[in-house]
């Protein structure tokens, strides 16, 4: 194979993984919010009460659904939390692990786990 043929089977590579990975509208929303937590969350305490894949993918792993127990944000309350997971972490998300979360201070029902509590 020659300089120019490698160079077009990496131009291909390119297009096929951009094509794989291009971020949507529920990518950009999701990134928004994350955004927003990271700087401006309320601080609180998520309890996994379930777990589940939504079937959804991107470069960073699978995306489930966990329904959560929340404390430490007003009256403690259940809400469902939609992000991705890493893979090889799915085990750390299972029923009954307590996470520290960011909750919206204008909708205190979206929230993301930040890391083990």
């Amino acid at each position: 194979m020659g300089f120019m043929d490698k160079m077009k089977d990496m131009a291909q590579q390119a297009q096929q993984a951009a094509a794989t990975y291009t971020p949507n509208q529920g990518d950009m929303a999701y990134g928004q919010l994350a955004n927003k937590l990271a700087s401006a969350g309320v601080p609180c305490v998520a309890e996994i009460k379930s777990a589940s894949p939504t079937g959804q993918k991107d470069a960073g792993g699978d995306q489930w659904a966990f329904e959560v127990a929340v404390e430490g944000n007003g009256d403690p309350y259940d809400a469902t939390v939609t992000q991705y997971v890493p893979p090889g972490n799915e085990s750390m998300y299972s029923p009954g692990a307590r996470f520290q979360a960011k909750a919206d201070p204008d909708d205190r029902t979206r929230l993301l786990l930040f890391g083990q509590a």
